[in-house]
């Protein structure tokens, strides 16, 4: 029968087989079959290469008609629940093909088994010598007679002190007497449920008192039992695949939640799988448990049908009992990163894999990470070529190298201490990002990674997220050097601007600006305020109070950023107590629009030409500045056809000199002659025939022409 091995060709990897110190198969030497001999416990240790060609075992309970199955946690080596703490399981079940080979049905399904019982490794469902098997699943009661007429009578034949989680692969549902095939009554499939397989309440009575004629023989009636199922679920079981199970318990509410199918065989996160929480386990159930050390394990039983029936172990919780997560820090926004949340372009991001040693006989060590990190993201390594760090919970840290990095991958990561309660509880593994500039919101979706280990087999998901639109912002102050009268607030003026071209709204961008004395190189963190909506869109417009203004000269670090996290680089203004130069140019002045011209033609000014020249400097015949300027010349576009003609300058005396090239030519000049800051408007000083003009030297290509001006202010002392 090939199908006794069929799923072991696809068998995980990760499992920790029958080891005798961590398990014991039940014992049937009291249980007799129907000619005598002793009942053979099937279950035993399978070993194989799957499809992958990778060595793996798993533990094969049931494969053909008749037959019983028990697994036992060895409580004296170590593997129990200790129901004052919190444990989980994980494993992976199978339960046979999706069709048989030959016609036959499928049958019966196993069940994970908590229990207390006073028989130890001998529990199983029985009466007397006979061992129970078909609809019981090795730990439900025996509902074989007809004339049994106490709900007691059949709940004393199943595992006493237990608890037990189905996995029902039959529908037994007939109802015949003496045939033990009720208990599904009304359940539709294969399912999943849990109930209390020693409580009388879990078998309700059908049927009628039996009816013997004068010799005692049977003439009519009889009863038969349902069961009582709490949390069923449908579910389809025998369909060829290895089904995940997940079995955590809870030590403050006595309950426990099961998740199945909670993960696929390639470690991705399953699909539509089912979590269950169940109702509190009465506290009385198990009785007194001595050391708070429940045994736990598995029962298997076929009847008139069968199936293979495996188990593949992948920790157990008196071993290693921990936890792992994923979280994400935007360090950009200081902020944690929720699942649904939203990211800004360019953010920079922390993924974080975190590790926690609960209990345990052993301390959690050999413990091997492979991360899969969250597209739409660059992992780049820094100057020392690491992409992250990891940190222990006793302070030591350890740098990761960008050797381990692959791709959006970091496998084979080792962590190199091990996790116990002496030592370090918990690590953190931290690999750095930034969030990739994106022109429209783009979603990125939860990841799963393994945190693996000898003991302890972790699968952590990582919130999905959306990166937003990539905006840009801009801050470009008017002055880079404010001279500062003694007693008086300095104003500080400049634009907010987005790339795109988008329309500030003042309310949602907020200052940040920091100064520093550069005497003693104190550094003072002022107040954040908004842009003020009474301004124009875009306008920053604030003052240092006199007072913060305590070193000669003070540097201004100024940044904004949106309500969206969107941050602008950092400008820096030198604000000097005693007095500077420093020079307002209004960069939206242009000149005339001409029509073609054949000869050489002087082209008048037009717009803002707003250039002042600011002096904070003592009143002293020696403080002289000299204002410059030069020019590349004009073209259309970039890197366009150039204006044919150039840039000049005339003065009062109707002298005429070219701006072009590197020919500085001197526009204006002054002396400082008033107290505190003394203002000179350079192009109110101009007409219309003196100033900055464009002069034509015949025709020229029609567009629109740009260029720069180079202004230069001396201090000529």
């Amino acid at each position: 029968m090939n199908e006794q091995t069929a799923g072991l060709n696809t068998a995980p990897k990760e499992n920790l087989g029958l080891d005798s110190t961590l398990f014991t198969k039940g014992d049937f030497s009291d249980y007799k079959t129907s000619s005598g001999g002793t009942w053979n416990n099937m279950a035993s240790l399978m070993k194989a290469q799957n499809t992958d060609g990778d060595d793996v075992s798993a533990i094969r309970m049931t494969y053909n008609t008749g037959q019983a199955a028990a697994i036992w946690s060895n409580v004296a080596g170590g593997n129990y629940i200790d129901i004052t703490k919190k444990q989980t399981l994980s494993m992976w079940l199978y339960f046979g093909p999706k069709t048989h080979e030959d016609s036959g049905g499928f049958g019966d399904g196993m069940a994970f088994v908590l229990q207390n019982s006073d028989l130890g490794v001998k529990a199983f469902s029985h009466k007397g010598t006979k061992l129970g098997v078909g609809e019981t699943l090795g730990v439900w009661g025996m509902d074989n007679d007809k004339t049994v007429s106490s709900s007691q009578s059949i709940a004393d034949t199943a595992i006493g002190r237990s608890w037990a989680l189905e996995f029902d692969t039959h529908t037994n549902s007939t109802g015949a007497l003496d045939g033990a095939d009720g208990f599904d009554t009304g359940i539709s499939g294969q399912h999943i449920a849990y109930g209390y397989p020693d409580d009388p309440d879990t078998y309700p009575k059908e049927g009628s008192q039996p009816k013997y004629g004068i010799f005692g023989t049977y003439l009519s009636g009889g009863y038969y039992y349902t069961q009582n199922h709490s949390g069923i679920k449908s579910v389809d079981l025998h369909d060829g695949n290895w089904h995940h199970l997940t079995i955590s318990w809870d030590p403050t509410t006595f309950q426990a939640t099961y998740s199945f199918n909670d993960k696929n065989r390639d470690g991705s996160k399953g699909t539509n799988p089912i979590t269950e929480t169940t109702e509190p386990i009465k506290p009385t159930e198990f009785g007194k448990v001595p050391n708070n050390h429940l045994r736990w394990g598995f029962t298997a039983t076929t009847g008139d049908s069968y199936e293979a029936n495996l188990i593949a172990f992948e920790s157990i919780p008196s071993q290693v009992e921990g936890d792992a997560t994923a979280t994400i820090k935007d360090v950009t926004q200081n902020k944690d990163v929720k699942d649904g949340d939203s990211v800004n372009s360019n953010d920079q991001l922390a993924m974080n894999y975190n590790l926690t040693y609960d209990s345990g006989s052993d301390s959690w060590k050999n413990i091997v990470a492979d991360l899969n990190l969250p597209s739409g993201v660059t992992y780049t390594a820094d100057s020392n070529g690491n992409i992250g760090r990891i940190t222990y919970s006793d302070g030591s840290t350890e740098d990761i190298k960008s050797s381990f990095l692959s791709g959006t991958s970091v496998n084979g990561y080792p962590v190199d201490k091990s996790l116990s309660s002496t030592g370090p509880t918990s690590a953190t593994i931290t690999i750095n990002g930034v969030a990739s500039a994106v022109n429209q919101e783009t979603p990125v979706a939860s990841t799963r990674s393994k945190i693996d280990s000898d003991t302890l087999i972790k699968d952590v998901d990582s919130p999905s997220f959306n990166i937003e639109k990539s905006r840009p912002i801009n801050l470009s102050l008017d002055k880079n050097n404010v001279p500062a009268s003694p007693d008086k607030d300095v104003g500080i003026t400049g634009t907010v601007s987005y790339t795109d071209g988008t329309a500030v709204t003042n309310s949602d961008v907020s200052v940040y600006a920091k100064l520093k004395d550069n005497d003693t190189g104190m550094e003072t963190t002022l107040d954040t305020f908004p842009l003020s909506s009474d301004d124009a869109s875009g306008k920053l417009n604030f003052s240092i109070p006199a007072d913060k203004l305590t070193g000669t000269t003070n540097d201004l670090e100024v940044y904004v950023m949106d309500k969206d996290g969107n941050k602008s680089t950092t400008s820096t203004e030198v604000i000097s107590k005693t007095g500077a130069l420093s020079l307002t140019v209004n960069k939206g002045y242009n000149f005339s629009n001409v029509n073609q011209v054949t000869a050489s033609h002087l082209i008048t000014r037009s717009g803002n030409w707003d250039i002042t020249v600011n002096d904070g400097r003592p009143v002293s015949q020696k403080n002289v500045w000299q204002l410059s300027a030069e020019t590349k010349g004009l073209k259309i576009g970039d890197g366009g056809t150039p204006f044919n003609g150039e840039m000049v300058y005339k003065d009062n005396n109707g002298n005429e000199q070219s701006l072009m090239g590197d020919n500085l030519v001197d526009i204006a000049n002054g002396v400082k002659t008033q107290d505190g800051e003394q203002t000179t408007s350079v192009s109110k000083t101009w007409n219309s025939s003196t100033g900055i003009f464009l002069r034509s030297n015949g025709l020229m290509t029609a567009g629109k022409y740009t260029g720069d001006i180079n202004w230069t202010l001396s201090d000529t002392l």
